[in-house]
């Protein structure tokens, strides 16, 4: 017999876990799922949330401008697992939306592995320990303050609409107003009977135009880009709630959220009329289609007719690229607002501000009392703090130009580490919650084989992330993405939001290179016992038979 060595015979159990320590940064829609779903596959695994806030939501807990809102249906932003039957309304607001969210963390008792207040400045692979650095600055006690932390396995989810900043406008903080940006909104402000200048006709302009117009004096809305504003997402769902020539959002009456809480079924089916409609929307990606040309037609024809009182914006604001280049947005009541008497639409650039005015390129001075700054988010894929992985690369370098990912989850040259909606990932149709949560689960049967199957560390081969960048780069050459307009669409999107819930539900171990902990290829195989074998706690009934507890009756009918 050969002798013994603890290379041929692994010290474990084969069905012992590995001690394996989690560290997700951030505490929004992601990282919520992430705790939901890393625990099923994997209970034993040490998961660290770090979130900057106070609590959870992220953007949804950040955000509370006027009119802030979601322009997908209630019924349709939700996890695909926990559906709630009292929705207030067809489109929700932000409170309602974090609310929601509230009610996923609680019940699944999420905020155990969250630590708040906490801000991540740095992450560094370390070789010699196979183990990621963290550091984080503690805003509870002042940015001097910083802790360190570390983990086997390191996880972004920090998302797109994270990191906002003022504007670069010369003079800007000499202005004596009130200045608001819509990401850092102060809720104790009362605009009332002002005259206000809204900067930006992003997302967030859009919605907080229509939310002020009735409230002040005056608007300048100040427009630098086009934009398709279109009919409401799930538009046909929409109409059949209301009659009205102006609807923009309807209510839920509470015989609706009886019967669907009795009916299941029946809430089921509406759900899923719902969804049916985004994922129809793919065809409009792709700028040769008829779906995309009807559109196209759809939107502007829409567009015309809602600006027909100040026919001098029409030209203004319909944009020339095709629909989809940048995210659709529905904007309700936002061109009626813009054809209010009260409201000037300036599409000038922004000079500077003194201490009571805006002054455009062409020498005019735009008194006003408050300015609201709705100018976005960085969406750069280079954005964020640093993270270094082997031999010191940068992430952020590292994406800064063409970033190079497999699947939009990880890269090469950082092992153990993944990232929520990384670059390729945003595909502009489809249902988003659902392909967080594919993922997630995606990332959690990796987490599974590390703690199991004897490994230590898992990285996609650089064949394979070249591979998928490079499809992507193919790819987008056929997609509206190619046209001339400014959106994070750019990072190259790899298919249809089908595609990607097919792609994420087998990880291809092929793919990857993968260290085992002990050197012992052969190590998942353990030392020839069962935890059941040895541990008492274990030695259970159950745990003993438990191949048993499916059994057929070999003279019963089968099910067909």
């Amino acid at each position: 017999m050969p002798h013994r060595t603890v290379e041929i015979v692994s010290t474990r159990l084969i069905d012992a876990p590995r001690p394996l320590k989690v560290i997700y940064i951030g505490a929004g829609i992601s990282r919520i799922i992430a705790a939901i779903q890393f625990q099923k596959p994997v209970p034993s695994v040490e998961l660290v949330i770090y979130e900057k806030n106070h609590d959870v939501g992220g953007t949804w807990l950040e955000n509370r401008y006027p009119g802030c809102a979601c322009d997908v249906p209630s019924h349709a932003y939700q996890l695909s697992f926990e559906s709630w039957t009292e929705w207030s309304q067809f489109y929700a607001g932000s409170p309602e939306i974090w609310q929601y969210w509230n009610l996923v963390a609680n019940k699944h008792n999420v905020r155990r592995h969250m630590r708040f207040n906490h801000k991540c400045i740095e992450a560094t692979w370390n070789e010699s320990k196979s183990k990621w650095s963290i550091k984080l600055q503690k805003l509870d006690e002042g940015l001097s303050t910083i802790v360190e932390d570390e983990a086997d396995v390191f996880i972004t989810g920090t998302g797109f609409l994270n990191e906002w900043t003022w504007p670069k406008i010369e003079g800007l903080p000499s202005f004596k107003g009130d200045l608001l940006h819509t990401a850092g909104w102060d809720e104790s402000c009362d605009l009332s009977d002002k005259r206000v200048a809204v900067i930006g006709s992003g997302s967030s302009g859009i919605q907080v135009v229509p939310a002020l117009v009735n409230k002040v004096k005056a608007i300048d809305h100040y427009v630098r880009g086009r934009i398709w504003i279109i009919p409401q997402f799930s538009d046909e769902s929409l109409r059949k709630r209301t009659a009205d020539a102006g609807y923009f959002n309807s209510d839920y009456s509470q015989e609706e959220k009886d019967y669907w809480k009795a009916n299941p079924a029946a809430y089921l089916e509406y759900r899923k009329i719902l969804d049916y409609g985004f994922q129809s929307l793919f065809p409009l990606t792709l700028p040769n289609t008829p779906e995309h040309k009807n559109a196209r037609i759809k939107y502007e024809k829409n567009m015309r007719a809602r600006l027909q009182a100040k026919p001098e914006l029409i030209d203004l604001l319909i944009p020339d690229y095709p629909p989809l280049c940048k995210r659709l947005t529905p904007g309700p009541g936002y061109l009626e607002a813009l054809v209010e008497p009260h409201v000037t639409v300036i599409s000038q650039s922004i000079a500077s501000v003194d201490a009571e005015a805006i002054i455009t390129t062409d020498g005019v001075r735009h008194p006003v009392d408050a300015i609201v700054c709705a100018t976005g988010f960085d969406t750069s894929p280079g954005r964020g703090f640093p993270i270094y992985g082997r031999g010191g690369v940068n992430l952020r370098e590292k994406f800064k130009d063409r970033p190079e990912t497999y699947l939009g989850i990880c890269t090469d040259e950082f092992p153990n580490f993944f990232q929520s909606l990384g670059p390729n990932t945003w595909q502009g149709s489809g249902n988003l919650i659902v392909m967080i949560e594919y993922a997630h689960i995606y990332i959690a049967k990796i987490l599974k084989r590390l703690v199991e199957d004897n490994i230590r560390t898992v990285e996609p081969k650089r064949k394979n992330v070249e591979r998928f960048t490079n499809f992507c780069d193919e790819y987008f050459k056929d997609t509206v993405y190619t046209a001339d307009c400014l959106s994070w669409y750019k990072s190259a999107p790899a298919g249809s939001n089908l595609h990607a819930l097919r792609a994420l539900k087998n990880v291809r171990w092929e793919d990857f290179e993968i260290e085992t902990d002990d050197g012992n290829d052969f190590g998942w195989f353990g030392n020839g016992r069962a935890m059941a074998d040895e541990v008492p706690k274990y030695k259970t009934f159950e745990n003993c038979t438990w191949y048993l507890s499916e059994t057929g009756f070999v003279d019963e009918t089968p099910e067909r």
